[in-house]
């Protein structure tokens, strides 16, 4: 959780629009050569340091490899490199070398990625564009460099000061993602959390004003098609034509699962944070909760299946990405997102505070033992989540220095303390008043 900070000058956020490209066959087919020369530039630069790495030569970093780029893009036998857009193979050899300062990075603050690998036909790098192109709205059409004019299909307006451009190839469709610098939103005073949130399975999101949202479950309405193609893909040779269209339909409805999850993720998240400034919802490790129970040969899992069958009910939510666009939308707005524990949050009594497991005795209904107090558990859970921001939201205000409105404010500077010597008034004064 990070609170905003109430200053004059409010460091500015990144934003990305996506759009589909209506690119021309002429069009398609370069960016398929300057794909598929991005991934070799990739490769080779890859096994170049595993070459060094064999002749116990030191590790090469990215102004190395711009050097090996510049004699790749004027040697004779692979002169054909210079077809392709210079700044789109310098950003391949950038990614690559922060994947190995990732690799390097130490034990603690290494990500679980190992190694870079080498990429395979249609597992391409992506080309990306750091020359803020032309975006011609009226017409919705962008400037490439090599490409000219691509058309695209524009769904919205593209809003803020354009910086980069990135192109890639997305289940045989070919997009775009243009970045965008917008300016920092300064933060309104008197803030404090005003929706708790409770997400779950059976009911995607309850608030703590009682509303109730149904879940979409993407890849469950699809599990019947999925299971189809997934079997006829199974069914095909491998290395054939007839497998690489099964596993090209199989991709294309993976696709539409992310797109449609995605898209209803994000019309939720919107219109949650155009309400609510200050929003909690629960910290939930969602890695951990869908876990595989399977366990090892000599500790074997209890209830494997049945656990696989929640795991995917848990993931098919999408509580990561639910949390992810409501923290960032609710911050481009002036607000925050605040996570508080989801210890007891489904046991204790919102009137009361009383706290067993015995008082939700059902999946829906939540009944007091102490005091009788009756609602749907799911709105009782998000009135504790949002007493328990409340009183995060007030600690790391008082933290930081706030004034109660859950606002960061800057401290004024202090003199430094100045040591005083005991004089001879001063130590009478001392002894009389500690007698």
């Amino acid at each position: 959780m990070s609170l905003p900070n109430a200053i004059e000058q409010p460091e500015p956020h990144m934003r990305a629009w996506k759009f589909v490209l209506r690119a021309t066959s002429a069009q398609e087919a370069l960016l398929r050569r300057f794909s598929g020369q991005a991934r070799w530039v990739w490769n080779h630069a890859l096994a170049e340091h595993q070459a060094r790495d064999v002749r116990k030569e030191p590790h090469a970093n990215y102004n190395a490899m711009a050097l090996w780029l510049t004699a790749w893009r004027t040697a004779p036998e692979t002169v054909w490199l210079a077809q392709s857009p210079v700044h789109a193979q310098q950003q391949v050899l950038k990614r690559l070398d922060a994947a190995f300062q990732r690799y390097f990075a130490p034990v603690k603050a290494r990500r679980k990625l190992g190694y870079p690998r080498f990429k395979k036909y249609g597992d391409d790098p992506g080309l990306r564009f750091p020359v803020a192109p032309l975006l011609d709205q009226a017409n919705g059409r962008l400037k490439l460099p090599k490409l000219g004019w691509v058309r695209l299909r524009q769904s919205q307006a593209v809003a803020g000061e354009i910086r980069n451009a990135t192109v890639r190839r997305d289940a045989g469709k070919w997009t775009v993602a243009i970045q965008t610098r917008h300016a920092g939103v300064l933060p309104a005073g008197g803030l404090s959390p005003s929706l708790g949130i409770d997400v779950g399975i059976a009911t995607f999101a309850a608030d703590s004003s009682g509303r109730m949202v149904e879940p979409l479950n993407a890849l469950k309405a699809q599990a019947v098609r999925l299971r189809r193609y997934q079997r006829s893909v199974s069914r095909k040779v491998k290395g054939s034509c007839n497998r690489e269209k099964a596993v090209i339909k199989l991709r294309a409805l993976h696709k539409k699962i992310a797109n449609q999850r995605s898209d209803w993720l994000h019309k939720l998240t919107t219109g949650l944070a155009k309400e609510h400034a200050v929003i909690a919802i629960e910290d939930l490790r969602v890695a951990d909760m869908s876990a595989s129970a399977r366990g090892t040969v000599e500790q074997p899992g209890a209830k494997v299946r049945q656990k696989a069958g929640l795991n995917k009910a848990i993931l098919d939510q999408g509580w990561s990405e639910f949390a992810r666009q409501l923290a960032y939308k609710l911050e481009s707005n002036g607000g925050a997102l605040v996570k508080v524990s989801p210890a007891y949050t489904s046991q204790t009594c919102s009137c009361c505070g009383h706290v067993d497991k015995l008082n939700r005795k059902t999946q829906a209904f939540f009944v007091c033992l102490v005091c009788g107090h009756a609602e749907h558990a799911d709105t009782n859970a998000a009135k504790n989540i949002l007493a328990a921001g409340h009183a995060v939201w007030t600690a790391m205000s008082d933290a930081c220095g706030g004034d109660g409105s859950g606002l960061v404010r800057k401290r004024k500077a202090r003199p430094a303390p100045v040591k005083q010597e005991l004089t001879e008034a001063i130590v009478p004064a001392q002894q009389a008043e500690h007698a």
